[in-house]
């Protein structure tokens, strides 16, 4: 069987998983967590490694953290599986902070609907990926993939247990914890928070930050399992304080050595078996589940199509026949284009007066637009703001104000109040915030001597111009469609009125006529008895 390291490093810690591997067998043969002193180089410790172990010219496989690259979820509109590459690409250099046209960047679909394609996207710097492969030319390994952290120890566990319909997993790491959220067996949503520094506070760290994340995602439901990676010897008290935290009672501790075959003493595996997941998952799946990572070194590429010969030939051959054929025509065509062009430019030299009238009324209207795009409707905003708070048993809005942007349009509205705890803060934000409202926050500060809104906030709600335009032209919209309407509902009615007028009295009958003549009658007899 073909041997494989795994790798992993940060600046206090070298991580490695050597195994045999051949399509789903992973037989782990070493397993080591190397510490890194101070000013220490992660380069060093591993040529030792190497070369003590005889590893030279063996197959790498190398995961990176958060911290070397940056990570967003995307949604896109649905498009066939070859435009999807370009398309996160594309959107990838828009929306990334540190993206340029240089980025390496890949992408794993975690949702497919009708409407759009939900992802996650992730974008590294050339620069980290030199280092990395300066890292393993140092010590003459081969790299083969260069993967991001998180989804490979999720990719693990999802694949070989029968996952509740939300599964969270979490790795802790020496400074950072990885949290991975799994919805019907597929990865959803990846976080990375830093953890502090003493260990007393680690467990409600963790918990808390599990919570925050939760909500971040928009899975409001209590998670129906949560996997911590390492020993329950190790983690119990993280798993009380998510226990406590979460009030989820599927709380455990996974071994990932336990879910491969283990051709080493257990004893000899580091304490902290739980940071070797990643590595441990990344092997598992080099060969059988390559779809489950975002592989940097082999990014996600529009397939090239193969070229087909017979259609070449027929390519080359198809325009010179029809050079001839075409020659034929040309100078029969030559009179009717002469005719043609002359009545387009006619056209064109009638319709310039109309054009250059038009540009100066777009022009008009265009500076007239970007002085009204200053003007937000703050009636509107504070209303929404009443519809999406949270209720005022955990918030109390003490001051808002407005302020319009003249120079760019649209405007700002700053809300200063309190909340009960800081939890609330994160549900405001995310109700405000949504495609047309951007939100910032300036944190959160406790207020000695507040018995129930002891967190005060300051939130800044940002319109943009192009939101106030929209909306303006959207109402002018709706105003003319409803004064169309009154129009045709006058004309019909007065249709209907010339209709009645127009319309001849009707004739009477015999029948009629001989029911008005019989009264006479009657009176003439009356006279002649009476005489």
């Amino acid at each position: 069987m073909p041997k494989r390291i795994a790798l992993d490093y940060d600046d206090r810690e070298l991580r490695i998983v050597v195994a045999n591997c051949n399509g789903s067998k992973v037989q782990v043969t070493d397993a080591q967590v190397i510490p890194i002193p101070e000013n220490g180089s992660v380069s060093e410790k591993l040529r030792a490694y190497i070369t003590s172990e005889g590893l030279q010219k063996t197959e790498t496989l190398v995961t990176i953290g958060r911290g070397k690259a940056e990570l967003r979820e995307l949604q896109l509109p649905p498009v066939p599986d070859d435009e999807l590459p370009d398309m996160v690409r594309f959107q990838a250099i828009r929306s990334f902070a540190s993206a340029s046209e240089r980025a390496i960047v890949d992408f794993l679909v975690t949702r497919r609907t009708n409407e759009n394609h939900t992802l996650i996207a992730a974008a590294v710097s050339p620069g980290d990926m030199d280092r990395v492969r300066e890292l393993c030319s140092t010590s003459e390994l081969l790299p083969k993939r260069i993967v991001l952290r998180p989804l490979t120890a999720a990719s693990l566990y999802l694949r070989g247990q029968k996952t509740p319909p939300i599964c969270v997993m979490i790795d802790l790491l020496t400074d950072d914890a990885e949290i991975v959220i799994a919805r019907d067996g597929k990865v959803i949503f990846v976080r990375t928070v830093r953890l502090p520094s003493e260990a007393r506070h680690r467990s409600g760290a963790i918990a808390s930050e599990l919570h925050r994340t939760m909500v971040a995602c928009g899975e409001m439901s209590t998670p129906d399992r949560i996997v911590v990676w390492g020993t329950g010897a190790v983690h119990t008290g993280d798993i009380a304080a998510i226990k406590s935290t979460v009030n989820c009672e599927d709380v455990q501790a996974v071994n990932p050595f336990d879910l491969v075959n283990l051709q080493m003493d257990r004893d000899a595996l580091p304490e902290h078996v739980g940071r070797l997941a990643p590595l441990v998952g990344l092997l598992a799946s080099d060969e059988t589940a390559p779809e489950t990572l975002i592989d940097f070194l082999n990014p996600r590429k529009k397939p090239e199509e193969e070229p087909d010969r017979v259609r070449r030939i027929l390519m080359i051959a198809g325009p010179i026949a029809a050079v001839f054929l075409a020659g034929f025509f040309i100078y029969r065509q030559f009179a009717q284009w002469d005719r043609k062009i002359a009545n387009a430019t006619n056209e064109v030299n009638l319709l310039l007066p109309s054009a250059d009238a038009a540009q100066q009324s777009i022009a008009r209207t265009e500076t007239i637009d970007q002085f009204l795009d200053s003007d937000v409707n703050w009636l509107d905003e504070i209303r929404r703001l009443a519809e999406k708070a949270p209720p005022s048993d955990k918030l109390i809005v003490r001051n808002i104000s407005g302020t319009a942007s003249i120079r760019g349009g649209g405007g700002t509205l700053r809300v200063v109040g309190a909340v009960t705890e800081p939890s609330v803060i994160d549900e405001l934000e995310e109700s405000l915030r949504d495609e047309t409202h951007g939100v910032v926050g300036k944190g959160s500060q406790e207020q000695k001597g507040q018995d129930t809104y002891a967190w005060t906030f300051t939130e800044s709600v940002m319109v943009s111009g192009e939101t106030v335009r929209n909306t303006r032209y959207q109402r002018m919209a709706e105003r003319m469609a409803e004064a169309e309407s009154e129009s045709e509902a006058d004309t019909d009615a007065e249709a209907e009125t010339e209709a009645a007028d127009e319309q001849p009295p009707a004739e009477s009958t015999p029948a009629e006529e001989s029911a008005e003549q019989a009264p006479t009658d009657d009176a003439t007899d009356v006279t002649e008895v009476e005489a």
